[in-house]
């Protein structure tokens, strides 16, 4: 999955560049509920730049929020209350007792496990926090 977003987006970079002799920087936005390692991600970036004007370019990080809408009432939310949403009705015991919210292994399953926290409903949308794009360039 990672090399095959990062193929994309090298891919996108390279078609919108055409004037560009070299990037510099490449600044990537990833959402908050994307299962997606950075580090792997930049490797995987690195590795597939080679010999093209984006070799050699920083890459940045920067994270976009995620945001969740009731569909049945409207309320919005962002991560933090889903957590503790979630952590309240399908926490995961550790050791010691803890609860912990099963977003901390599995993000995406954010919709599937919550309810809004004013109506209830199971009736939620994602409108932010689940993509990966380029946010910003600099290039000579």
């Amino acid at each position: 999955m990672v090399l095959g977003r990062c193929s994309r987006e090298i891919s996108s970079l390279l078609r919108r560049g055409k004037r560009v002799q070299k990037f510099i920087e490449v600044e990537i936005s990833v959402g908050e509920i994307m299962e997606i390692d950075k580090e792997v991600f930049k490797e995987a970036f690195l590795m597939l730049s080679r010999g093209t004007i984006l070799e050699n370019a920083n890459i940045i990080f920067s994270e976009e929020k995620a945001s969740f809408r009731c569909n049945s009432c409207g309320n919005r939310w962002d991560m933090e209350k889903a957590e503790e949403i979630i952590e309240r009705e399908v926490g995961v015991e550790e050791e010691g007792g803890e609860m912990e919210s099963p977003l901390h292994f599995m993000p995406e399953l954010a919709c599937a496990l919550m309810r809004c926290p004013k109506c209830g409903s199971r009736d939620i949308s994602v409108e932010s926090g689940r993509d990966l794009s380029i946010k910003r360039v600099v290039a000579e």
